[in-house]
């Protein structure tokens, strides 16, 4: 297993997605807490030769959490969701799978070690991410919920494995990545669209991690709710894993 990390490690460090999630995060840490504090001004100033005036509030911390939290989860998910589904398929366009299966290699571990591997690398960059945020909030607006954000950014890594694991199921049924991309992509939306449903289960669903995340910084979390919420998405997505390595050790390559 070791040596299968130490080969997906030195597979990422050799490509952009060693630097990719990392950059792409410590900028949407900088640029959220600014993009709060002065979008204002910005405002006022595009619109100051139009004779429009609109009335808007100061700005608040508060603010710069949610624009972390939106660019999380409305642009940075789609980033992993991409890149996941093409490290994981990687091999098998490339043609390489057969080439490494030859020798005696694990499939099981060889699985777990692409899976595990990657979400290291983005565990690392959203810790990063988190402190360059909490710098700059504090920077900005003298003040930062450090733990706050640490649970933010925790929450926002168990979605990080829902969405891998469903990348990593589609990327063992399919040998296209734009069909595993798709599929990855149809989940991903199917469970969002559950969550306005007035169900009780669908209120744990992945697809509320976000919006318990807000609660928690407003202080107005149910930790109970927020428990169940992360147990039933690690639980969804270690049954795609699981479906993944079962049909993926029935395969013949």
């Amino acid at each position: 297993m070791f040596k299968l990390l130490k080969y997906d490690f030195y597979h990422l460090r050799k490509t952009s997605k060693f630097i990719i999630f990392p950059v792409v995060i410590i900028l949407f840490a900088i640029i959220s807490p600014l993009t709060a504090r002065y979008m204002n001004e910005i405002l006022d100033l595009a619109l100051s030769d139009s004779g429009i005036n609109i009335d808007l509030t100061d700005p608040v911390v508060l603010d710069s959490y949610i624009q972390y939290i939106g660019n999380l989860y409305e642009t940075i998910i789609f980033v992993v969701l991409f890149i996941g589904v093409g490290f994981f398929i990687n091999d098998k366009t490339k043609g390489l799978l057969p080439l490494i299966l030859s020798k005696p290699v694990n499939k099981t571990k060889y699985l777990l070690s692409k899976f595990i591997s990657l979400s290291i690398l983005i565990l690392v960059s959203l810790m990063l991410g988190y402190f360059v945020f909490s710098y700059y909030t504090f920077f900005v607006f003298d003040k930062v919920d450090m733990l706050g954000m640490f649970l933010v950014s925790i929450l926002f890594f168990v979605y990080v494995i829902f969405i891998l694991a469903i990348s990593l199921f589609s990327a063992v049924f399919f040998n296209s990545y734009l069909v595993a991309v798709s599929t990855t992509f149809g989940i991903y939306i199917i469970t969002s669209m559950l969550t306005i449903f007035e169900v009780s289960i669908f209120k744990y669903l992945p697809g509320v991690i976000s919006s318990n995340s807000v609660n928690i910084l407003i202080g107005e979390e149910i930790i109970l709710d927020v428990i169940l919420n992360v147990g039933v998405t690690l639980l969804i997505s270690f049954v795609f894993i699981y479906f993944a390595i079962n049909r993926f050790k029935k395969q013949n390559i």
